[in-house]
């Protein structure tokens, strides 16, 4: 009974320490637990989500008029398909990279 207990435990025990501190099992991201992924994801969603909403309300003020929704549509016109996709891209791009790894950072620290 108590070898069936510690078995039990050992087992969940284990589980709980491959959530939250192993690697994934296809080995992406190594070093980066499911739990600390999962709230790393959430926080750069949210971040890039922010940083798009910040990029229109500046393409508004500097252009006096509406980003474009959908670059690709023949309604835009080339230039300004272009510039929202260098300038969009790249600022979210940098700003999910920058929320993840500051978000990994902080729970790395906390974990200690």
């Amino acid at each position: 009974m108590m070898e069936d207990l510690r078995n039990g435990y050992e087992d969940a025990r284990s589980r709980v320490q491959g959530m939250t501190m192993g690697d994934p099992p296809d080995g992406e991201n190594e070093g980066v637990g499911q739990i600390e992924g999962l709230i790393a994801l959430g926080v750069a969603t949210g971040a890039g989500l922010l940083a798009r909403q910040m990029l229109q309300g500046g393409w508004r003020m500097a252009l006096d008029r509406e980003p474009p929704k959908n670059p690709s549509s023949h309604e835009v016109d080339w230039r300004d398909a272009l510039l929202w996709g260098a300038v969009s891209g790249a600022v979210v791009g940098l700003v999910r990279i920058a929320s993840r790894r500051g978000t990994s950072a902080a729970y790395n620290q906390w974990r200690r």
